[in-house]
């Protein structure tokens, strides 16, 4: 059965990481995802690295399911051809610069007057509004303006960490608004443009930092949260890396001290309640290590479970893959088949009626540009004379 938007067409004219993640998402739902690249070169996370050939780890990570087609939008006969497939699609989102499609004559204005129901979605830096709007912006320096690195590294030794969290946060947050805007679209039958940033994303998430700072005046940083939550790393005799988050319950704190053999501690006022953990957590932190240095992480993780005790082995991307739990969660999947098949890290939502499966792989370069222009009544002459004016 296919899911859950099964019949949704969107146009993607979006390159590098926020915009092709927010389309990856909503194909693995179902919808029918178009992507519109440059002829001749691509999305430039095809050659990202300089590495040969078009489908790079970078581009596959996020523009599965897809199909790519290929249109020079500087030309007539490609802002035609790209108007003539817009209006077949129930959305179309972008993410150059504000104002770059508008000048090409191609952008919201436009399609609106062929097709009013359209739905339009502009994905930004920093917005279509305010001083910065026309700065470019990538994940490292939305992740600076908006506060999210100072959440993540020390900003007295401010070092960059990955993964690209502002951009694939502003993709997840353009593939809810989509989302949003094709329900609110069922129920009033109107179209809307709409807009969100890399910029507006990044703060979004930080609901608990910002609200912390404007109802306490506390700066929170990367090690607030941890110390609040009871949130601890420690490493086996083995040399092994694991976790345990406390939280709130006592049972939890109490099978700790139980678990490694030093129950005194249980009424320890230094580490009695959660309030006076999280003022004395590097001391509990250094006393814990020393205990959990004596024996191998397997040990303390079977002695933690024996007491419930919230804990987890600090996993590699391979140990990840390898996890017996994360494999009956069915995560790493198959897209595509034979030359073409690659395994890849699934969609994490499971529907009973609307399941949704593995589907294409990550498209070549323009893969689909014939099949898709032909069926907009271009022919084949018509498409051997756009390719020989570098149209397509």
């Amino acid at each position: 059965m296919a899911g859950p938007l099964s019949g949704i067409r969107i146009l993607e004219n979006a390159n590098n990481i926020s915009g092709p993640y927010a389309g990856m998402l909503l194909a693995d739902l179902g919808a029918e995802v178009i992507k519109l690249e440059m002829p001749g070169t691509g999305d430039p996370f095809r050659r990202w690295s300089g590495d040969a050939g078009e489908i790079t780890p970078q581009f596959a990570a996020f523009n599965r399911g897809k199909k790519s087609i290929t249109l020079n939008l500087k030309t007539e006969q490609g802002q035609d051809a790209y108007l003539r497939l817009a209006v077949t699609c129930d959305l179309v989102f972008e993410n150059f610069r504000p104002g770059t499609l508008d000048k090409l004559g191609i952008g919201y204005e436009a399609l609106r007057t062929l097709r009013p129901d359209i739905l339009y979605c502009s994905v930004y830096g920093m917005g279509s509004q305010g001083p910065l709007r026309h700065r470019p912006t990538y994940d490292g320096i939305a992740q600076a303006i908006s506060g999210l690195w100072s959440q993540l590294s020390d900003v007295d030794a401010p070092v960059p960490v990955g993964p690209a969290l502002a951009d694939q946060l502003t993709g997840l947050f353009a593939a809810y608004g989509m989302l949003g805007a094709l329900v609110g679209r069922a129920q009033s039958g109107k179209g809307q443009q709409f807009e969100l940033s890399m910029l507006s994303a990044s703060m979004a998430f930080l609901t608990h930092p910002i609200v912390d700072y404007e109802m306490t005046g506390l700066e929170s940083g990367p090690y607030t949260r941890p110390r609040r939550s009871q949130t601890y790393s420690f490493v086996g005799s083995d040399v092994k890396p694991f976790a345990i988050h406390l939280s709130s319950p006592q049972k939890f704190w109490v099978g700790v001290a139980t678990a490694v053999g030093l129950p005194e501690l249980v009424d320890d006022p230094r580490f009695a309640t959660k309030k006076a953990r999280i003022e004395h957590y590097d001391e509990l932190h250094s006393t814990l290590a020393e205990r959990f240095a004596t024996k191998p992480r397997a040990d303390w993780l079977a002695a933690l479970d024996e007491y419930d005790v919230p804990a987890a082995p600090i996993h590699s991307v391979s140990e990840a893959i390898a996890e017996p739990q994360a494999a009956a969660q069915d995560m790493m999947q198959t897209f595509g088949s034979g030359d073409r098949a690659l395994r890849m890290v699934g969609f994490p939502v499971r529907y009973a009626e609307t399941p949704s499966a593995p589907d294409l792989p990550p498209p070549a370069l323009g893969e689909h540009t014939d099949a898709v222009l032909g069926a907009l009544g271009f022919s084949a002459d018509d498409l051997g004379d756009l390719r020989e004016k570098g149209v397509i």
